[in-house]
């Protein structure tokens, strides 16, 4: 009797253990980083929810080993169970995802939520075919202009050796004039502390994360594109959890997704406080160089109308008319 009371102990404590799901998510930001600290916040609730039955272990500053370009195919391959990633990292594989990352396309989170809502069922589609579900995403504060002089007009980016983010931004600027290069985050710090760049094009967290004010001494508040992250989460992976499991991750990530997505826009204001407080000029565009930007913007338009697959076009001239309306 003894015997039998230990086993069924042990067959209990077995099938405790292998009931225990535990993914690492691959993000490329630090710990401090406010998209970091979401995902966090995130994996807390789904611990907590899942009575510990899903873990994930939130893996921060890119420290399992993948690029940007890589996270997608890492998700769909199942290297990786779930992971952050920016959807402009991908385009090389699905140019749809390129939508969010068109120059002067959105101006701020109002116009990238009415993108999204006309996005989304490609977006979904997109995932499933890449073997992924998409639980929940971010838009981040508006890419920004940062200088060594302040730049108030486009004669002003005249030959500046700017560091873009994506092939659409990198054309935007070399149509106005400027000499952008299209180059990792990493090696952007890089350059910008060897001298090697005159500007760079991001965010104002990342601008506070890499400290520009030690580098540059203006930044233009252009806000000429919002990016989308993602979280995102293998099928396979997701498939394998129980139903309720499963309810109540996708339950989770609805509910908490407007949390996330206030916590953006409430970082772009404080991290330009804090760029200013450390020295930096910080302006908005004149009436005059925006109409200037969002025209020459208008040729990434085309391009992306006609490179970014067959509901490119449609879904752009819906939101086109939703948000000039």
């Amino acid at each position: 009797m003894k015997f039998s009371v230990l086993t069924a102990g042990f067959v209990l404590l077995t099938a405790s253990a292998q009931a225990e799901t535990t993914w690492q998510m691959h993000i490329n930001f630090p710990a401090g980083n406010f998209d970091t600290q979401n995902a966090m916040k995130f994996a807390e609730a789904v611990k907590t929810q899942t009575n510990g039955e899903v873990v994930i272990e939130v893996m921060p500053g890119g420290s399992l080993g993948l690029k940007g370009p890589e996270v997608l195919g890492a998700v769909r391959d199942g290297i990786v169970p779930i992971a952050h990633y920016h959807l402009d990292t991908a385009v090389g594989e699905e140019p749809f995802f390129g939508i969010q990352g068109v120059p002067y396309l959105t101006r701020n989170f109002a116009d990238a939520a009415k993108l999204e809502a006309m996005a989304a069922p490609t977006y979904e589609m997109i995932a499933e075919r890449n073997n992924q579900k998409i639980l929940y995403s971010v838009f981040w504060p508006g890419v920004q202009l940062y200088t060594r002089n302040p730049v108030v007009d486009v004669a002003d980016l005249d030959a500046l050796k700017i560091r873009t983010g994506n092939k659409p931004s990198t054309d935007f600027f070399a149509d106005m004039g400027a000499a952008p290069t299209l180059m990792p985050w990493a090696d952007a710090l890089v350059a910008l502390a060897s001298g090697g760049l005159d500007g760079i094009a991001t965010s104002a967290t990342s601008g506070v994360d890499g400290k520009f004010w030690e580098f540059m001494g203006a930044v233009n508040t252009i806000s000429y594109v919002n990016p989308t992250a993602v979280v995102a989460v293998n099928l396979d992976a997701f498939n394998a959890l129980s139903p309720e499991n499963q309810q109540i991750i996708t339950e989770l990530a609805a509910k908490m997704q407007p949390e996330f997505r206030a916590v953006s826009e409430s970082e772009d204001s404080v991290r330009l406080e804090e760029l200013a407080a450390a020295g930096m000029v910080v302006s908005a565009p004149s009436e005059a160089f925006s109409t200037a930007l969002e025209e020459a913007a208008k040729k990434q338009w085309d391009a992306f109308a006609s490179t970014g697959g067959p509901e490119a076009a449609k879904v752009m001239d819906a939101y086109l008319a939703e948000r000039d309306r």
